[in-house]
């Protein structure tokens, strides 16, 4: 029989870093969704919100991906190829559909996008899918549910479009979806959600109990249906979306790498340092790449960045826009590849607390 709770770390440490900060954004979204605000208010979402949530959990989880990649020594023997080879063709590939067209440079990324943030819900799941021992018949609900609660509210998000909020910029998805594609794919999860529900409950009665990954295959959900659905709204948008997909990310690099790369190189610093610094290098190059993105591209942020007038010409502009885009991008693609257990990651499984060396499933 397996664990009572298989967890990763500890069930304190999986609650507050992996499934609390699902049910706090879904109580937060739902909290701002519901309360009296302007058109405009709406809309842009406001500059905290940018701060906390763009700027310093989504653009920075990016830059998480450094600590089992460029700054493994490990990870660059074992991805050698794939660290040069996958920003070099993001590069390339990105400046020439920047050059075909920028809503369509934009339209792919937003696409891929989606995928990854969905893949990353799918992928913490299936971790406490194999660390409880849960059968095949299992695994295959667990992702159809993820799938359901995730790509329905995107699909009904394109059948009503235009919105209030966007992935990255306004028409960047393909509009014209009829409206009863929308009805169809909420109401095309109900089966497969009655499915998941009743084998939970067959599992529970038998004494195989999972409770963290039944919180996230349903919170993934109900953020992703708050956040598209239920609420047309950026700052519901923005707090669903980004928060409960940057903040687990920072602490499961932190426990798979993440934390022996910082010590290794402060030596002697004591786990609060280890903590700031950290997070301390991701804040700083995050911040690095929004001045970058505000001097160069968007200019919509003077306040913090200072007034730019920097016209850059249709070649610079999509060489620069690709560049800035090439961490994001390449974090999207490496992901794919440095959260496989097996042979290219033969630390990965005692990180995450598994037992065997085969594929846990991101």
């Amino acid at each position: 029989m397996p664990r009572t709770t298989p967890t990763i770390v500890s069930l304190r440490h999986d609650l507050v870093w992996f499934v609390a900060p699902g049910i706090v954004a879904a109580a937060a979204g739902l909290c701002v969704g519901l309360l009296p605000a302007t058109s405009e208010a709406r809309e842009g979402g406001g500059l905290g919100l940018w701060i906390f949530g763009v700027l310093l959990v989504d653009v920075a989880h990016v830059y998480a991906s450094l600590y089992r990649t460029y700054l493994d020594a490990d990870a660059r023997r074992l991805h050698r190829k794939r660290l040069w080879v996958i920003p070099a063709l993001c590069l390339w590939f990105g400046t020439l559909l920047h050059l075909e067209s920028p809503l369509l440079f934009w339209s792919v990324l937003a696409y891929i996008a989606i995928f990854h943030f969905i893949k990353q819900h799918l992928g913490f799941a299936l971790i406490y899918v194999r660390a409880g021992g849960e059968d095949p018949i299992d695994r295959t609900l667990v992702t159809a549910a993820i799938w359901a609660g995730t790509l329905g509210p995107v699909l009904h998000w394109h059948a009503h479009l235009p919105t209030r909020f966007t992935w990255f910029v306004a028409g960047d998805l393909l509009t014209g979806a009829p409206p009863w594609l929308g009805t169809l794919a909420l109401w095309g999860q109900v089966p497969i959600w009655l499915a998941f529900f009743a084998r939970r409950a067959v599992r529970w009665r038998h004494g195989h109990r999972n409770p963290l990954l039944f919180a996230l295959v349903v919170l993934p959900a109900i953020n992703w249906h708050l956040g598209m659905v239920v609420f047309d709204d950026d700052r519901v948008f923005t707090i669903t979306n980004v928060f409960f997909h940057g903040i687990p990310y920072f602490a499961l690099v932190w426990v798979a790498g993440g934390r022996e790369r910082v010590a290794a190189r402060l030596r002697t610093a004591g786990p609060v340092m280890l903590a700031v610094a950290f997070y301390g290098l991701l804040a700083i190059l995050a911040l690095t790449e929004e001045a970058l993105w505000d001097r160069l591209v968007w200019h919509d942020r003077p306040g913090l960045f200072g007034d730019s007038d920097v016209q850059l010409p249709s070649v610079a502009a999509a060489f620069v826009v690709a560049l800035l885009t090439v961490p994001q991008a390449t974090h999207y693609v490496l992901d794919r590849f440095i959260w496989r257990v097996g042979p290219d990651n033969p630390k990965l499984a005692a990180q995450l607390g598994l037992g065997r060396p085969d594929e846990a499933g991101r």
